[in-house]
């Protein structure tokens, strides 16, 4: 579980040439695979005379889902290659595919593996990165009057507020570190409330405050 990782604020671009075989890398940030196949598809209408289209992608905040595509390179030669620029810059929720345009001359094995690698590469280092925080989301319901004191002091101590809602009680969502969720939230009470308590329900009775965790994450 990780409460934060790398990924690319936009698609960029780059370019290796060898022997007249030109690799041309396309890097993207994406959520899923058929967003990815989208854009493989677009890529495809826009140089249908390319020999190849190798991909790689990485998916989810820990990363745990790694696809490959050597898409008719000898096997290992393509897309292990920008796979592995993608591990080895720690991105995810990317996509990278190369565009090979051959040249008439067969590059072997290691020269593949070098274009694939360097195109990549090439595209990587051209790319704006951003670090995402990934949230685990707490609602809190409690009334009116107490409101405004738990978000003045979320507020002043870098808690995320995510969400504010009101109905028969007021409702503030907020984001804490999702592996540390729990814990902190306890101890953020106890510095909140200034009151003794060692468990959440406890807290929860004494002020009359109901905390609901979501089995959702919330990236911002």
């Amino acid at each position: 579980m990780k409460d934060e990782y790398k990924t690319l604020v936009s698609e960029a671009e780059g370019l290796f040439t060898d022997r007249g075989s030109k690799f041309l890398a396309y890097v993207y940030p994406v959520s899923s695979e058929e967003e990815a196949s989208e854009l493989l598809l677009g890529l495809k209408k826009t140089h249908p005379k390319a020999r190849h289209f190798c991909t790689a992608i990485r998916l989810l905040p820990d990363a745990s889902l790694e696809r490959s595509s050597d898409d008719g390179e000898p096997s290992g030669s393509a897309g292990k290659p920008i796979l592995g620029q993608l591990i080895k810059n720690d991105l995810t929720q990317v996509f990278a595919v190369v565009v090979r345009y051959f040249g008439g001359t067969k590059l072997g094995v290691p020269g593949l593996i070098e274009a694939y690698k360097t195109s990549t590469a090439d595209a990587i280092a051209s790319a704006a990165i951003a670090v995402r925080k990934v949230y685990q989301p707490i609602r809190l319901d409690l009334a009116y009057d107490a409101f405004p004191h738990l978000l003045n002091y979320c507020k002043q101590n870098d808690v995320a507020v995510l969400e504010e809602t009101f109905s028969e009680t007021a409702s503030l969502t907020i984001g804490l570190k999702k592996s540390t969720a729990a814990e902190e939230l306890l101890r953020r009470l106890k510095e909140y409330s200034q009151l003794d308590f060692e468990t959440l329900d406890e807290y929860a009775k004494q002020l009359s405050i109901r905390i609901t965790f979501s089995d959702d994450e919330i990236i911002q």
